[in-house]
This record gives structure tokens, C-alpha cells and sequence, in this order.
């Protein structure tokens, strides 16, 4: 990934590290959410008396899995949110909906390796209608800007 900016708006902003190394981090996500995706469960819950939990794949994928699907879902919210203050006003961004309604689907399915691609693939395209329109706000900025919570 390139560490300059499309958008001629943000152009002059550098992009934090700490940003730069999560979206990096998450581009490794992915092989992870595959494997964790097809992986069988491996063995049950194990204890020593008198200790910690020893290591345990089960246990290990399904933290996993809790995690990622709160990404998803924090992720699902927040487009939603922006979609609905933001898609009526500024053209492009309608073609976005499907792609966050679909990525709802797999969300719901529980395939969030799909999701979280749809995802990225909604950001990307956010990204090209604010190269084209610098008035369109960020994701973030829409999320945190709302004073009440969206109903799920």
C-alpha cells in the first residue's frame, strides 16, 4: 500500500503511523479470517487443577471470532450511519449501499471474511467519491459527529 493520499483534499494531511500500521495489520487480517473460517474445532476446553487455562486452539479461534465480529459489526454501523446522513447529499456514495447491505448478509451469516471484504471494498469506494468531492466527510468524522446512538 502507498503511503501517499489520493485525495487532493487530505493530500497536505500525512496519515499517522499508528494508522499506516493498522491498515497494514488488517491487510494481513484476512489469511487469518480464512483459516479461522475453515478450521475445525480441534479439541475441548482443557485444565490443570489448581491453574490457568492451558493453551486451546477452540478457545484460541473462538476469542478470534468474537473479536473480528465485533470489527464487522462496529465497522456495519458506523457506514450505516454514514450512508444515511451522508448518501442523499453527496452523489456516488448511493453506490455504496449494496455493497454495506450485502456485506450486512454476510455479517449475518457469520462469514466475516466476506464481510470484512465488502467492507474495505465500501471504504475504497468512499475514498473515490471524496478524491472527487472534498466535502464528503470521512467515516469516522460522521460517527463521531451523531449525538444519538444508531438503533440496530
Amino acid at each position: 500500500m502507498s503511503d501517499s493520499n489520493p485525495s487532493g483534499a487530505t493530500a497536505s494531511q500525512p496519515r499517522p503511523a499508528d494508522i499506516q500500521q493498522l491498515v497494514a495489520l488488517l491487510g494481513n487480517l484476512m489469511p487469518l479470517l480464512m483459516r479461522l473460517q475453515f478450521q475445525p474445532f480441534e479439541q475441548m476446553f482443557q485444565t490443570m487443577p489448581g491453574s490457568l487455562p492451558i493453551p486451546n486452539p477452540v478457545l484460541d479461534r473462538q476469542a478470534a471470532e468474537n473479536m473480528i465480529g465485533d470489527m464487522v459489526a462496529e465497522s456495519l454501523r458506523s457506514l450505516s450511519a454514514f450512508l444515511a446522513a451522508n448518501a442523499v447529499q453527496h452523489a456516488g456514495l448511493e453506490n455504496c449501499v449494496p455493497i454495506v447491505t450485502q456485506a450486512a448478509h454476510r455479517f449475518a451469516a457469520r462469514d466475516y471474511a466476506q464481510a470484512f471484504d465488502l467492507i474495505g471494498q465500501a471504504y475504497r469506494m468512499i475514498e473515490i467519491v471524496r478524491a472527487a468531492d472534498p466535502r464528503v466527510p470521512l467515516v469516522r468524522q460522521a460517527s463521531t459527529d451523531q449525538t444519538q446512538p444508531s438503533i440496530h
